[in-house]
């Protein structure tokens, strides 16, 4: 059975996702990634409604068969705010309410750390910077970083990535690669 997974890496201000195929021999193959900015502008209704508009178009366009999306982090040490998690699941449930509604089924949830250790390849546990190297070992395609005027990584790369990480942990369960946890 072939099978078309949408991966998406959520937040507010990045999303990113990553399209890919199972085949009838259960090879996965990469076929396409990217990611979307959300508006910083407007009031917080206005920033959902444009955010969803846009997944409409990928999800139309992409026309997978599953999507997985990484689910929220409730504490991020040093790094979480009640506001920042608040308006972090607020975009994150927005996007698994649409894809229920576009695939009528609900999405697959993962945690990063499920996915990290799903898809790592030694004992280390892979970090976001490890993200596009790891899923182009895996996929066997080279990762095109895309480079700012000054010629450095963007830090998109790290959301298309984590992505292109979510479909493929979902495509190794759906493969039995490895045992969800």
């Amino acid at each position: 059975m072939v099978v078309k997974i949408l991966g998406l890496d959520i937040s507010s201000t990045c999303i990113g996702w990553g399209l890919l195929l199972i085949d009838n021999e259960n090879k996965i193959s990469y076929i396409n990634s990217g990611v979307l900015k959300p508006p910083k502008a407007d009031d917080i209704i206005e920033r959902i409604v444009k955010t969803r508009d846009m997944l409409i178009s990928i999800i139309k366009e992409c026309n997978p068969d599953e999507i997985a999306i990484e689910d929220i982090v409730q504490f991020m040490s040093g790094k979480s705010t009640a506001k920042t998690i608040i308006t972090l699941t607020t975009f994150n449930r927005m996007v698994c309410l649409l894809s229920r509604d576009l695939l009528q089924k609900s999405p697959k949830l993962y945690n990063v750390m499920t996915i990290r250790h799903g898809l790592k390849k030694n004992k280390l546990l892979p970090k976001k910077e490890d993200m596009p190297n790891l899923v182009s070992e895996h996929l066997g395609f080279t990762f095109n970083y895309e480079l700012n005027r000054r010629g450095n990584n963007k830090p998109e790369n790290y959301d298309r990535a984590d992505g292109i990480a979510v479909a493929l942990y979902h495509a190794f369960v759906i493969t039995n690669k490895l045992k969800k946890k």
